[in-house]
């Protein structure tokens, strides 16, 4: 091709040109920012793209794209371009010519630098770059001026805030500190004005007081003027009685004669009222015979029962019936007691009266125990604690009186000032199935010998009929299990040593420690202890019961008032093998006794036939059962050692001979020897059994394998305890008798 200029002419021959590289530098064509193309003038571009040096975007725009070219109009196979946002991420990316741009989204604020360059040859390395700043604005909110300043504003509000709330305690406190004078003030106007009201009434109550001992003086004097016509009504009617033979009349007469006397009894109960108030209640003592004093004071009240069909019963156990005591006492006593037990028991009902004493012969002094229990419809709980006050009447109606008479709430007030007076005291308790029963204790003694002095120790206390503490029971009944009974209050421990001692030897204590004395030294077969109890309570005895080797196979029966389930939980968890409540049904008690006792005998029975150690049901974690464990794997490991016997055990267990004989004997019911032989004996049976079908051994063979040295003696062993020859156990296919 030819070209014609003012220089002369051009040629251009294509088939003889070359090639000649040129580095091309990149120029950026377009902006788009969120998928819309930006011109110059808008969103941060001041001139067009191409002529731009900078870009300045905010953070909302942070997603965009660009379009370069490098203006290289040939065609080159190898021509790439590369790109980088500098900054952002520091290596390069390679596209293709036909690829001319590069898109970003959500790139952070800051500065960056756009970087592309351009190779027609493919040779990236050397080309010339082309640069691009962009600088990305953040949020006001995320700048560090807005930071700064939120920061001092949060510690001007927080200082405000602290200063606000400084002035408003401040405040409360001068507003709560006049509060505070006001009620003080008010508070000693007030007290002031309690102050002549408490004087008001104190005086008033003098008053009140001054009138009442002019009302009590003026029935007493009233009660007097009532006892000659009284005495006038009651004589006459009682001739006119004896010498009347018309039934109508006589039925008449009797009426008025038993009123007659019911209104004397009040007159007297009133008196004597008096004489308690005015503290001039006398007790005089007498030597007298007390169960000849009871049995004629029972005479009228068995009269009135028998019109009822109400059954009087009386039971005596008194050494010496002859002591020194108040007969005008004991007869307002009695009478009042035994009265409200008629007239609370339906017809055909039973009125049971008990006396018994505890009497030191030596000293000849003691406690007199009364009991008057009947079958009638018993005390209101609630109003148990309130039936000895004067004036106070139970709740619940006469459902059975006694010729029309009604209570006036001073009988039973009396018997307790009366009870109080001779040193003693009065309390009341329902009876499980029907009544109540109220229980006199006394002091007594047998000469003039001043007061009675109190059987309170710190050690064991044994009552009547129980065995001494001073020495050993070497007299006891033998059978009988001997039971110690640990209770602070002396009545009741009288009570239970009372039901106890027909069946047991009995021995009473007071508090825990003196019993854990007493246990160390003596056999006792049963435990019975109050929770609550001085020095040491029954939890604290029963833990150590549990905790010494000795003594820790005795059952342990916790008998207390408490009735809340923490004390039960907490009662087992000691050791305790059996929970009783008060108050306690008598029956009961020897029941629960009874049963421990049996159960235990036939969990020996059985632990005899097999030597299980679990057919006696003791607690795997318990002392007692770790040393059943011993001796069972001791005897187990020596039982065919022909020269094994007590002393070897004895010295394997690591005790003295005494106490592993007394827990063995208590635990399984067999002495040392007995357990020995008797678990050689086992074994023997078992290789009898298995021999009949073997045949590979004789009775002497089996005798000498399980530690016998004489076969004669074997059997004589084996036939006591199985009744049954081993040589017929050994022919006989199966034995009937076993």
């Amino acid at each position: 091709m030819y070209f014609g200029g003012l220089g002369g002419l051009t040629v251009l021959d294509g088939a003889k040109g070359e090639h000649v590289n040129i580095s091309t530098k990149v120029t950026f064509t377009r902006l788009r920012i969120r998928n819309e193309e930006v011109y110059a003038g808008n969103k941060g571009l001041t001139t067009d793209i191409s002529m731009a040096g900078e870009l300045q975007l905010q953070e909302r725009d942070n997603s965009f794209s660009l379009e370069f070219s490098s203006l290289d109009y040939e065609s080159h196979a190898a021509t790439i371009y590369s790109y980088r946002l500098k900054g952002f991420d520091e290596s390069w990316t390679d596209v293709p010519s036909t690829r001319r741009f590069a898109g970003f989204t959500n790139i952070p604020p800051g500065k960056y630098t756009f970087q592309v360059r351009y190779a027609a040859d493919g040779n990236i390395n050397n080309s010339e770059i082309s640069e691009l700043n962009i600088v990305i604005t953040p949020y006001f909110y995320k700048t560090w001026w807005f930071i700064c300043l939120m920061v001092m504003m949060t510690c001007c509000v927080v200082i405000y805030l602290y200063m606000h709330r400084l002035y408003q305690l401040q405040r409360q406190k001068q507003l709560l500190h006049r509060k505070v004078e006001e009620r003080t003030r008010e508070l000693k106007e007030q007290n002031e004005k309690i102050r002549r009201q408490k004087e008001t009434l104190v005086e008033m109550s003098k008053k009140v007081r001054e009138l009442t001992l002019d009302k009590l003086a003026f029935f007493t004097n009233i009660t007097h003027e009532f006892r000659t016509p009284l005495t006038l009504i009651i004589g006459p009617i009682e001739r006119a009685l004896r010498l009347s033979n018309n039934p109508q009349v006589i039925e008449q007469l009797s009426f008025v004669e038993r009123n007659s006397r019911y209104l004397l009894s009040l007159i007297n109960q009133l008196m004597d009222f008096r004489k308690i108030e005015s503290g001039k209640l006398e007790i005089v003592k007498t030597k007298g015979n007390l169960v000849e004093f009871m049995d004629l004071l029972l005479v009228s009240f068995e009269a009135f029962a028998a019109e009822r069909n109400i059954n009087i019963r009386k039971f005596y156990r008194m050494s010496d019936p002859v002591i020194l005591f108040d007969p005008d006492s004991m007869h307002k006593v009695i009478s009042n007691l035994m009265s409200n037990a008629i007239k609370f028991t339906p017809d055909g009902g039973t009125v049971t009266l008990y006396v018994f004493n505890s009497c030191d012969r030596e000293d000849k002094k003691g406690k007199l125990y009364i009991f008057v229990k009947d079958t009638g419809i018993g005390i209101p709980e609630e109003d148990i604690p309130k039936i000895f006050d004067r004036f106070y009447q139970a709740r619940n109606k006469t459902y059975f009186p006694v010729y029309g008479q009604s209570g006036t709430g001073i009988g039973l007030y009396l018997c307790k000032q009366i009870a109080m007076r001779c040193g003693g005291d009065i309390m009341v308790r329902n009876n499980k199935n029907a009544g109540s029963t109220f229980i006199v204790h006394l002091p007594v003694s047998r000469e003039d010998s001043g007061e009675v002095q109190s059987l309170m120790s710190t050690g064991p206390v044994f009552l009547p009929e129980i065995e001494t503490i001073r020495s050993a029971p070497s007299d006891f009944e033998a059978g009988k299990h001997t039971i110690l009974v640990v209770e602070d209050n002396r009545d009741m421990l009288a009570y239970i040593c009372s039901i106890l001692k027909e069946q047991y030897h009995v021995i009473g204590s007071e508090n825990g420690s003196g019993a854990l004395i007493f246990l160390n030294s003596h056999h006792v077969d049963f435990i019975i202890s109050d929770l609550m109890m001085p020095v040491m309570d029954g939890l604290e005895l029963s833990r150590k019961v549990k905790q010494n080797f000795a003594i820790s196979h005795i059952p342990f029966l916790m008998l207390t008032a408490k009735t809340s389930q923490e004390a039960r939980i907490e009662s087992y968890r000691t050791g305790v093998d059996e929970y009783l409540q008060k108050p306690f049904n008598e029956e009961l008690l020897l029941t629960r006794i009874g049963n421990m006792l049996e159960n235990r005998k036939r969990q020996q029975q059985r632990f005899a036939l097999n030597m299980e150690v679990d057919e006696l049901q003791i607690d795997e974690d318990s002392n007692d059962k770790k040393f059943l464990d011993k001796a069972m794997t001791t005897i187990r490991d020596n039982y065919k050692n022909s020269y094994y016997e007590i002393n070897g055990f004895i010295t394997a267990m690591g005790a003295s001979k005494s106490v592993i004989n007394k827990k063995m004997q208590s635990l399984t019911g067999q002495s040392i020897g007995q357990f020995i032989r008797n678990y050689r004996l086992n074994i023997a049976y078992e290789m009898i059994k298995k021999n009949r079908v073997t045949r590979n051994m004789n009775i002497s063979e089996i005798a000498y394998e399980v530690g016998f040295n004489d076969p004669k003696y074997f059997t004589r062993c084996f036939t006591k305890r199985y009744h049954v020859t081993p040589s017929s156990l050994l022919e006989e296919d199966e034995n009937p008798n076993l």
